[in-house]
């Protein structure tokens, strides 16, 4: 088949797409997880300006396909996926069967919707028990994306999250965490073989859930990548859903680039060493838990081979006993296995941004790779929505001290521990600090505003100000305790 006739017949293949997504599942060539009345669930809507909407862009005619926007092997265009000064304008179309799915699938995973329970994440430690609000993924569907003129037929899309989908989900709001999976179901219709989205397989959208701000995801993730760390891109867009009942705005969300898509081998040029997602309690690498490596460190690549030797080794050079006996051999073996100055940066721009919900003091929210050009594991960081929302301590120094972890999170109390290992983390603050200036967050906190104000609903615009100063606040604070602290150490 000649490549012309083969972009033809996908072209046509997509156009029948587009018009099948609308239809009930059972109609679709598709295995269904169930079969539901789209009436059974009844959702409020949010309140949603029509300014707002007026703001963004009017979507351009259809083009069914094209290679930049659709194939694979190409390279990532974070340019228009991830803008900078604009927001991004996207519509999600499913059918009203699957939506009941979705939702009733939901409500087995979390339960009925209860407002009782439609809470901000609560800020506490804890190194033992589950991490999740539940405990299976949440169903796929398939769905028909447009977006800059293009359409992508059978991608695949569930709801994603933890606090941020349990909080919203009981709220009774329609704006929920999704991801989008562009092949999803390239064995079901082989027309989207590999299917991408402007050379990007998986995005999430993040629906800011506890941040009125939506601004703390584009912080970190812009902190860290001025720091020099691996991280993920985000961007902001404007959602459309239409689940049936006509297209409904569902308001700002934050694009995040997935780790073990493109963010890894963006910044170190290719992603074939093993990827793992950290979550539970193995994750801590506490001294007790050695038996749970395995199923706190997820594989997310690789998968046909059952290894975790990498992970096995970390876990072994920091518990080796010349921590205390031969502290200099001690560094150079967790050196030879782990990327440990690269961690000690992260985690100054941990402390400086106020990052409680991860490593140290909840096992999750992170990645290790295995770089096969160094042999050594590479710490990234993950879910950022939650920082710069106050110390954990009353003391703001003793935060940054980091001396309140316990043994419990051994990759920071056994390291600065260690003289040397503390040095570098002070000097990494010490670095980091200039990038975390008042002038300079201060600075894209109102050209993010600029972007964001037009947008908010109607119902959102005095908490969003009333939040953009708090941060902007809490930002000058943490800024003036961190210069005191590299001023005393």
């Amino acid at each position: 088949m000649t490549r012309t006739f083969k972009m033809a017949f996908v072209m046509l293949l997509t156009l029948a797409a587009i018009g099948c997504a609308a239809m009930p599942t059972s109609m679709q060539n598709k295995p269904s997880a169930m079969t539901l009345t789209p009436t059974a669930i009844q959702t409020p809507l949010p309140t949603i300006s029509t300014k707002a909407t007026m703001l963004v862009d009017d979507e351009q005619p259809q083009t069914p396909w094209s290679a930049a926007a659709h194939e694979d092997g190409v390279t990532p265009n974070y340019a228009v996926v991830f803008p900078d000064g604009q927001v991004n304008r996207m519509t999600i179309t499913i059918a009203a069967s699957d939506w009941a799915a979705m939702q009733e699938n939901l409500t087995a995973l979390l339960g009925p919707r209860d407002a009782a329970k439609a809470v901000s994440p609560t800020r506490t430690c804890h190194v033992d028990g589950a991490t999740r609000v539940t405990k299976e993924t949440p169903i796929w569907v398939p769905a028909t994306i447009t977006f800059n003129g293009q359409t992508w037929a059978h991608v695949g899309l569930r709801f994603k999250g933890n606090t941020s989908l349990a909080g919203a989900w009981h709220s009774g709001s329609l704006k929920l965490p999704l991801k989008l999976d562009f092949d999803q179901y390239e064995d079901t219709y082989r027309e989207i073989k590999n299917q991408r989205f402007y050379g990007f397989k998986q995005l999430t959208l993040a629906n800011a859930w506890g941040d009125p701000t939506y601004m703390r995801d584009l912080a970190a993730s812009d902190l860290l990548h001025r720091a020099g760390l691996i991280a993920s891109d985000a961007a902001l867009y404007m959602v459309v859903l239409d689940y049936g009942a006509g297209p409904v705005p569902l308001g700002l969300y934050t694009a995040i680039e997935v780790v073990d898509d493109t963010a890894i081998a963006r910044a170190l040029g290719d992603d074939d060493g093993n990827i793992y997602q950290a979550d539970g309690p193995g994750a801590s690498l506490a001294e007790r838990a050695a038996g749970q490596l395995r199923e706190s460190y997820q594989k997310e690549n690789n998968t046909d081979d059952a290894d975790w030797s990498d992970i096995e080794r970390l876990y072994g050079a920091l518990h080796a006993p010349t921590r205390v006996s031969d502290a200099a051999a001690w560094r150079a073996n967790l050196e030879a296995t782990f990327d440990v100055d690269g961690f000690l940066r992260w985690l100054a721009v941990a402390s400086l941004l106020e990052d409680w919900d991860t490593y140290g003091c909840v096992p999750h929210n992170y990645y290790l790779y295995d770089d096969p050009t160094t042999g050594r594991l590479r710490w990234v960081s993950w879910d950022h929505n939650q920082v710069l929302m106050g110390s954990l301590e009353a003391d703001r120094a003793a935060a940054l001290s980091r001396g309140q972890v316990g043994e419990d999170w051994p990759l920071i109390r056994y390291l600065l521990d260690d003289p040397v290992y503390a040095d570098a983390y002070v000097n990494h603050i010490r670095e980091v600090l200039p990038l975390f200036s008042p002038s300079e967050m201060s600075q894209r906190y109102q050209s993010w505003a600029a972007l964001i104000r037009p947008r908010l609903a109607d119902n959102e615009a005095a908490e969003w100000a009333e939040a953009l100063a708090t941060l902007d606040a809490e930002t000058r604070a943490q800024y003036s305790a961190a210069e005191a602290f590299v001023a005393t150490h």
